[in-house]
C-alpha cells in the first residue's frame, strides 16, 4: 500500500526518532560517566584540603600569582614559586618562610619548567597542586592592525604557557591524585574585540582543561578552569588605562567592569581547589554568565556600536607607524 503520508514529514518523523534515541543514550552515557565517578571517590565531593600539600604555582613574582602563594601557604601548604625573573619569587619566599621554595622558569621554555618541577619535587617530596597563572597583557590592537609578533607572543605566554606548565608538571600531580587548575577569564566566552590574541588564548585554554579532566579522570586525578573577572592588579589597571579598554568598560554594565582584589580572586580559587571544582568563576556573576554564553552573543551586536573606538584604537596604531 502506498502511504499518504508526505514524504518531508516522515523524514522528519524519522529525525525526530534519532534524536530522541540520541538524547536517551548521552543521558545514559552522562548517568554512567557520574556513578562511575562516585564509585571513584573522586570529584567535588572528595575534598583536597591544602594543609601539608605542595603547590607549585607560575607567574609568582607579583600581583594574583603572589596571592595565590600567600593563601596556599596561610591554609599550610608548601609553596614553590616559579617565576620568569629570580628576585622578585625570592623576596616573596622569604616573607612567607622555610615552606617557600623560590624557583626561575619561563613559561616560554618547556625544559626549564621540567626542571622546575623536578627541584619542587625533590625539595617537597612531589607536587599536589599546579596552578597555571603566568600571563602577559594583550596589545589592545584590532586584528587588522596588530603587530603579528605581539599577537603571536600573547598566544605563546597566555595558552602553549599554560599548557607547557600542565606538560611539565602532570606526572608528579597524577603519582599524588592532585589537582591542576589553570587561571583563565571572562574572555574565555565574551567578546575579545581589540584583545583578541587574548581572548582565543583564554578560550583555548578552557577546551584545554576540558580535555585534560576527562585524561584524567582513569588517574583519579582533577582538573579545572578559573574564569576571572576584572581583578585589581596593576596590570589590570595598565591594561584598563587604554583609551580602547576604558571606552569598552563604560559600554558594559557597572557590575560587570567593577574589580575585585587579588585577594577575593586567590581566596576563590583556592576554594575551589580543595574541593576538586572543574569550574571557579570570580566575581560573584561570572559563573552564571559562563553558563548563558550562547545569551552572550547578543552583546556583539551591543560592541558593533562602538565603531568610534576601534577606529580610534587602528588610528592610533597608524600614528605609532609613521
Amino acid at each position: 500500500m502506498t502511504s499518504t503520508q508526505p514524504r518531508h514529514a516522515a523524514e522528519s518523523g524519522t529525525a525526530d526518532f534519532n534524536a530522541s534515541d540520541l538524547l536517551r543514550g548521552a543521558a545514559r552515557a552522562i548517568g554512567g560517566a557520574l556513578a562511575h565517578r562516585a564509585r571513584r571517590g573522586v570529584g567535588p565531593g572528595e575534598r583536597l584540603p591544602l594543609n601539608g600539600r605542595v603547590v607549585f604555582i607560575t607567574g609568582a613574582a607579583h600581583g594574583l600569582g603572589a596571592e595565590f602563594a600567600r593563601e596556599c601557604y596561610s591554609r599550610g601548604a608548601s609553596v614553590s614559586l616559579v617565576g620568569r625573573r629570580l628576585a622578585p619569587v625570592q623576596e616573596l619566599a622569604e616573607q612567607l618562610g622555610d615552606r617557600a621554595a623560590a624557583l626561575e622558569a619561563d613559561v616560554s621554555d618547556f625544559e626549564a619548567l621540567h626542571q622546575s618541577a623536578k627541584a619542587t619535587a625533590e625539595r617537597f617530596g612531589g607536587i599536589d597542586v599546579v596552578i597555571a597563572d603566568a600571563g602577559i597583557a594583550p596589545p589592545s590592537d584590532s586584528i587588522l592592525t596588530v603587530d603579528p609578533a605581539e599577537f603571536e607572543r600573547t598566544a605563546d605566554i597566555d595558552l602553549l604557557g599554560q599548557w607547557r606548565t600542565v606538560g611539565a608538571t602532570l606526572p608528579y600531580v597524577i603519582e599524588r591524585r592532585g589537582h591542576i587548575v589553570v587561571i583563565a577569564s571572562v574572555y574565555s566566552f565574551i567578546n575579545g574585540f581589540l584583545d583578541a590574541s587574548y581572548a582565543a588564548s583564554n578560550a583555548g585554554v578552557e577546551q584545554l582543561v576540558h580535555a585534560l579532566r576527562v585524561e584524567l579522570a582513569p588517574h583519579q586525578t582533577t582538573a579545572g578552569v578559573a574564569y576571572l573577572g576584572f581583578v585589581d592588579t596593576n596590570l589590570a589597571r595598565d591594561v584598563s588605562a587604554k583609551d580602547p579598554i576604558d571606552d569598552i568598560r563604560v559600554a558594559l554594565p557597572a557590575f560587570v567592569t567593577n574589580p575585585i582584589s587579588a585577594g577575593q580572586a586567590a581566596h576563590a580559587v583556592v576554594n575551589g581547589i580543595a574541593a576538586r571544582s572543574s569550574r571557579v568563576g570570580a566575581p560573584g556573576w561570572v559563573l552564571p554568565a559562563a553558563r548563558v554564553r550562547s545569551l552572550l552573543s547578543s552583546l556583539d551586536a551591543v560592541l558593533t556600536h562602538l565603531i568610534a573606538t576601534v577606529r580610534r584604537a587602528e588610528a592610533s596604531v597608524h600614528e605609532r607607524n609613521r
